[in-house]
């Protein structure tokens, strides 16, 4: 059944990105579809429920079938928060601008050596990292195990890295202070854009809105803004 839900999701590769991207990771434990919509439900660090949604119409339906059984939504537009908030309220939101790399853009190898990342690295990362808020040395070590990351050394210490998400999406960049300025996040990106497309995987990022320099880099090399999407707990 997954492998037939991830053909479907084909039909609309830009809006099922992440959704695509989660399920080749995770077990999908639930799928309601309508027409050619649906809710999918997997669990990473929650169950969340995955929409896949071109169609306001058969969003409603889907909804009235789904009942709430999980209050985690991923891939979420502005036109659905009304619909999921009709009985609900946000709890938190993550808002995002997606941006993805066209299959025929040009992207030159990281100009430094980058080497993908280990268990040995989980700890250094999760004190280092910006989100420990939002993060843990489980969900890092599932996320170095799962996908493709990279890491760059400089003076006998790793000065920055890259992983993914859970949606494959690439994230978790980060830099250590004293070592910005020197091209390291845009050599870890292009190593990390290099180890996608070697597995033939889109390569796309949600980015905040509001983070300029990273949303500079990526368009300085090629990727393109396809929508706003969220992420939601609602109760």
């Amino acid at each position: 059944m997954q492998e037939e839900i991830l053909h479907q999701l084909q039909k609309h590769p830009l809006l099922n990105l992440p959704v695509m991207g989660f399920f080749q990771n995770y077990l999908l434990e639930n799928a309601i579809t309508s027409g050619e919509s649906m809710i999918l439900t997997g669990t990473s660090d929650y169950t969340w429920a995955y929409l896949a949604v071109p169609d306001e119409d058969e969003m409603k339906t889907l909804l009235g079938k789904f009942d709430f059984k999980s209050l985690y939504f991923a891939n979420v537009e502005e036109w659905m928060i009304p619909h999921l908030t009709r009985n609900h309220r946000i709890e938190w939101r993550l808002s995002t601008h997606r941006y993805y790399l066209p299959a025929d853009a040009i992207v030159a190898p990281p100009a430094n050596e980058c080497t993908s990342l280990s268990h040995n690295d989980v700890s250094y990362i999760y004190q280092h990292s910006p989100y420990k808020d939002y993060t843990s040395e489980t969900y890092i070590r599932e996320r170095i195990e799962k996908d493709i990351s990279a890491g760059i050394w400089l003076d006998g210490e790793l000065a920055g890295w890259g992983l993914t998400h859970d949606d494959s999406s690439l994230g978790f960049l980060n830099v250590l202070a004293k070592y910005r300025g020197k091209g390291v996040g845009e050599n870890i990106f292009r190593s990390l854009i290099h180890g996608k497309r070697e597995k033939q995987k889109s390569v796309f990022v949600n980015v905040e809105p509001h983070n300029k320099q990273s949303i500079s880099l990526l368009t300085k090399l090629g990727l393109e803004f396809d929508r706003q999407v969220s992420w939601l707990k609602l109760v």
